[in-house]
């Protein structure tokens, strides 16, 4: 199951002529999300939260009337006794600490230290370009370590056929590497220049399911998906280390979304504070600021490897897979959960499979969104509209 295009490397589909044009396609399908994971992840800017952090501290400590004097052991102690604390002092206290600390730390990122900044961006963007391309080289080897191997002789034998059917529909003379997962539930993810199928995969599917799960996922190695979202995790590669060892040290949970399910549990003893305590600046630009921007990106995606199955005939059988798998790329750590979270939900992907009916605009919602101008303006004035 191999085939190899103009570019004579393995697993690179045959419309690039060489590897650079394949990396460069790649940084195409997610540039907003690159730039902004180089940003915060080599320049310092998570140290900000840290600054945050002591502001709140600082700013509760002052309103709650602890003096930063030579006595302050001993207003600490007394917690300010005897003074006037609100609640809206606290609450005022810990939100302009919280933004005074993390301003003055921008403050001295960005302007103190401003050519400082440009040269690790320049490393960073220097680091992850080598870093992407050492990875490519040697991926059959990481996906050996992380504890892949290859197909059987008799899973080639059942999954040969499929995929030649499935190339030949979609035209592809080069075909990527194939590695399997020895695990039950059943999956599927294509990493730069392999495909990675479960056993659960071919123990729950049937044949023409199999079809219609590779056709989505040759969909995404052709399109240099897999290329782009490792572009990404390299150019965030200090925020990924930092959040995956918090992630490990608190004993990170499987699922993705709040800070249980994106792999970091809530505190149940010492080491769990501790990774909770080390990982949060990092969960927090991980899954509130560089998974957003990529979940517009990702999304349309998955949209065109899904219509891409459909397209040579397929869409039945992916819409019959999808509801047995429930969920594809669930990821194997904190930093991948939280990326493939950016997934559309496997309810509306199988509604964009289905054939439309004439009363489909009757029973069909709008997507959740926030208020419009209009509605904006009316809960603002409501004070002024007569009864």
């Amino acid at each position: 199951m191999q085939a190899t295009g103009p570019s004579g490397i393995d697993g690179i589909p045959a419309q690039y002529d060489d590897g650079v044009q394949w990396l460069r396609n790649g940084f195409r399908r997610h540039p907003a999300a690159v730039w902004i994971a180089l940003v915060f992840g080599w320049t310092g800017v998570w140290v900000a939260f840290w600054g945050a952090m002591i502001g709140v501290c600082l700013g509760l400590f002052i309103a709650i009337g602890v003096e930063t004097d030579p006595t302050l052991a001993h207003d600490f102690f007394n917690l300010g006794i005897g003074q006037s604390v609100t609640v809206l002092s606290v609450i005022a206290g810990i939100v302009l600490g919280a933004v005074g600390g993390f301003l003055v730390v921008l403050r001295v990122i960005f302007v103190d230290q401003l050519s400082q900044v440009f040269l690790a961006l320049i490393a960073g963007a220097v680091f992850a370009g080598i870093t992407v391309v050492i990875i490519a080289a040697f991926e059959r080897t990481g996906l050996r370590l992380r504890g892949y191997r290859r197909l059987s002789r008799d899973e080639v034998r059942r999954l040969a056929p499929l995929v030649k059917a499935v190339a030949d529909a979609m035209s592809l003379p080069a075909l990527p590497r194939f590695a399997m997962a020895d695990i039950v539930v059943p999956n599927a993810w294509t990493h730069m220049r392999t495909v990675v199928l479960s056993t659960g995969l071919l123990q729950a599917l049937s044949d023409d399911e199999l079809e219609a799960i590779l056709a989505h996922e040759l969909h995404h190695w052709r399109s240099g998906d897999a290329v782009g979202l490792r572009m990404v995790w390299v150019a965030a590669l200090p925020l990924a280390v930092i959040y995956d060892f918090g992630v490990w040290l608190s004993g990170g949970s499987e699922g993705g979304g709040s800070p249980e399910e994106a792999g970091i549990q809530l505190p149940h003893g010492l080491l769990a504070v501790a990774g909770w305590a080390f990982a949060w600046p990092a969960w927090i630009i991980t899954t509130l600021i560089i998974a957003p921007v990529l979940s517009g990106s990702q999304k349309k995606y998955e949209y065109e490897a899904d219509a891409a199955a459909a397209a040579i005939g397929l869409a039945a059988p992916l819409a019959s897979a999808l509801r047995t798998m429930g969920a594809f790329e669930s990821g194997r750590t904190g930093w991948e959960r939280a990326i493939t979270a950016t997934h559309p939900p496997v309810e509306l992907r199988v509604e964009a499979l289905q054939d439309r009916l004439p009363d489909d605009a009757e029973y069909e919602e709008d997507d959740l969104r926030g208020p419009t101008r209009e509605e904006i303006v009316r809960l603002l004035t409501f004070w002024r509209r007569r009864p």
